[in-house]
């Protein structure tokens, strides 16, 4: 028996309907519906980390900010401290300047005394005791010349430095007990 057929229907028989129409509008929607909120929950997953990023950003602007405010504290401490230590080192060099033109002024004075030639042309002489006078008188004798001829060398103290001036940043106070404080001025 032959039967005779129209391919066409044999095809359509063969495959069944996978989507009829009304399945796939709802299956599109639903696709779309999970994206869509895939994409919300994208995001919002985004703008959560975004919110952190721009908090820790601020937090770390108030911390160089606060570093700035340290350093310039620092940099004032440390020009007080190196005003402290010039005035320290110019005192220093004014009493060595002082001491040396102490020195050099004694020099300048000893020099014709110690150069043989005491003012004029003739060598200087100097007598002698004879051996049978008595040495104690000599001794004494020598010694009160001695200390005549000795230039007396007075030293001059300078004052002590004064303390430098503290910035104009900070408010000096003293306690009852004397201790001095720093206060900041805003």
């Amino acid at each position: 028996m032959t039967t005779i057929s129209d391919p066409d229907e044999l095809v359509a028989a063969a495959e069944p309907l996978l989507l009829d129409k009304e399945k796939s509008r709802f299956r599109l929607a639903v696709a779309v519906c999970v994206g869509l909120t895939l994409f919300a929950l994208l995001n919002a997953t985004a703008a959560v980390y975004l919110y952190r990023g721009i908090n820790d950003l601020r937090a770390i602007e108030a911390r160089l900010e606060d570093l700035g405010q340290f350093e310039q504290r620092m940099s004032a401490r440390l020009d007080t401290v190196n005003n402290g230590f010039q005035s320290r080192f110019e005192a220093l060099d004014d009493r060595l300047r002082a001491s040396f033109g102490e020195v050099n002024a004694t020099l300048a004075r000893q020099a014709p005394d110690m150069s043989g030639n005491h003012g004029g042309d003739m060598p200087r002489v100097v007598e002698l005791p004879s051996p049978a006078e008595d040495t104690a008188a000599v001794a004494s004798a020598a010694d009160e010349s001695a200390v005549e001829e000795m230039p007396r060398v007075t030293r001059r103290r300078s004052a002590p430095a004064a303390p430098p001036a503290p910035s104009s940043n900070y408010q000096r106070s003293v306690s009852p007990e004397g201790k001095v404080t720093y206060h900041k001025i805003n």
